[in-house]
């Protein structure tokens, strides 16, 4: 066996799980602002109900004298994990499409036609509800169907052996007083989850909590824009680092990382108006960007990566499934998944998550250490002090991999380099004249058995002789 084979095992390591997302410009549904009475529509099916299907004599409409605004209320008896296919083809420009969960008066969109036209997917993002209204305004004058296909149940997804994602299970250190991890915010309620981690004091006037953070080894550093009210819903651009612009956001975070030489990156970014702690899995390298708030519009240059095709796929390495399961056990009444089934929304989201795997993509190739790079979306509805916390427990898991990575599989007198005298430990263990300790129990265990057997001393031994 060979170091490949190891590299197979980290590759695998990180894949299981699904889900769904992006950024939605903001918008609120008329829905919250009237007094209708909706009837429910029960709804049952195993994978996908075609939206054909239901009856529509059960979708009640009402005007608002510029729009006529359907709705129609499912109820699918119990919880669910569901998205909606969009019919593109059919989606008029002045159109506005809501997906309400009114067990939280949270809700995914507007998705309108600007956002819809280039989705490759055609999936809305997930919602968890055993009810759902769909609201969809269309001009009055000119009154469209409710523009979606089917409702279709979220499944693990069955990965392709053809996926090529390439996490080394360690790389040189650099030769610094302590490594950085970085973490970037957008709207709130990120910036403010992360403010707390920034160095400056008029950001930050109660004091940087990130250096040597909880005593893990490394300093934690945060960059985000503000935004007066601080609170806001429709927020715009801001001001400060890495304001909502693609090229204000582009300028900023190569700035950043060329100063902090980061070995973690994780981007957050407001997604959903709901609960939800979204994982993104794909950032694709766009030409059809939505519109920024400023001249230019669009990235410069588009795309942005100008060295890989159009459209090019970079993936997160974020331990995405630990930071799932910890969110889930940390009591804090989120959603979290991860999205495997689409990109990150074609806004300033996917942008700046395209960065932090560009760049990490970038260290790989120089062999300088830059382990995990992702990006999370974090529901509007988040409060900051929850949002704060959340993020914690994220930064807890990203450390834990940093850590194994840090790690010279084998490395069991900590030397930094293979050699037969971590064999000779490692023989030594083996004959009972001396107990290795929990650590390089850990480190010698080159098959992942949870036991250290002459197997472990033959995999070291072709991978040094590999060396």
């Amino acid at each position: 066996m060979t170091s490949k084979w190891l590299l197979s095992f980290f590759f695998f390591f990180f894949l299981i799980k699904s889900a769904t997302s992006q950024e939605i410009p903001f918008g609120s549904p008329e829905y919250f602002n009237s007094n209708i009475n909706l009837n429910l529509v029960p709804i049952s099916f195993e994978n996908e109900y075609t939206f054909s299907d239901l009856d529509h004599d059960q979708i009640i409409s009402i005007s608002n004298g510029k729009n006529l605004i359907q709705y129609i209320y499912l109820d699918f008896d119990q919880p669910v994990s569901i998205q909606f296919k969009l019919d593109t083809d059919n989606f008029p420009s002045d159109g506005e499409l809501y997906f309400i969960n009114p067990s939280i008066n949270g809700w995914i969109g507007p998705y309108r036609k600007n956002l819809v036209e280039h989705h490759p997917t055609k999936l809305t993002g997930q919602i968890k509800s055993s009810r759902v209204i769909i609201e969809w305004l269309s001009p009055i004058d000119e009154p469209a169907a409710i523009p979606v296909r089917s409702i279709i149940k979220v499944t693990e997804p069955n990965f392709l052996k053809s996926t090529k994602i390439i996490q080394p299970p360690y790389r040189q250190q650099i030769d610094r007083e302590r490594i950085v991890i970085l973490l970037t915010g957008y709207w709130p309620p990120t910036n403010e989850a992360i403010r707390l981690f920034s160095r400056s004091l008029m950001l930050n006037p109660e004091g940087w909590i990130g250096e040597n953070w909880e005593n893990r080894g490394y300093n934690v550093v945060s960059y985000f824009p503000v935004f007066n009210p601080p609170d806001c819903s429709d927020c715009g651009q801001g001001s400060g680092d890495l304001e909502v612009d693609y090229q204000d956001t582009s300028n900023d975070f190569w700035n950043i990382v060329d100063s902090l030489s980061p070995v973690a990156i994780v981007t957050f970014s407001r997604g959903y108006i709901d609960y939800s702690w979204e994982l993104e899995w794909k950032y694709y390298n766009l030409t059809t960007w939505s519109n920024d708030f400023t001249p230019p519009y669009l990235p410069t240059p588009n795309p942005p990566e100008s060295d890989v095709p159009i459209n090019y796929i970079r993936y997160s390495s974020l331990p995405m499934d630990t930071i799932v399961a910890a969110i889930d056990s940390a009591g804090l009444g989120l959603t979290a998944y991860i999205d495997y089934t689409d990109g990150a929304g074609g806004y300033l989201s996917e942008f700046k998550g395209y960065h932090g795997v560009w760049y990490k993509a970038e260290m790989d190739s120089l062999n300088i250490p830059c382990y995990l790079a992702g990006h999370v979306h974090v529901g509007g509805l988040i409060d900051w002090e929850t949002a704060h916390e959340a993020a914690k427990v994220t930064l807890r898991e990203v450390i834990k991999i940093v850590d194994y990575y840090r790690q010279l599989p084998g490395d069991v007198n900590n030397d930094g380099v293979l050699s037969i005298m971590d064999l000779l430990v490692i023989v030594i263990h083996l004959l009972g004249t001396n107990e290795m300790t929990e650590e390089q129990l850990q480190i010698a265990d080159l098959n992942f058995d949870q036991v250290i057997t002459i197997v472990d001393v033959l995999l070291l031994a072709d991978i040094i002789i590999g060396i």
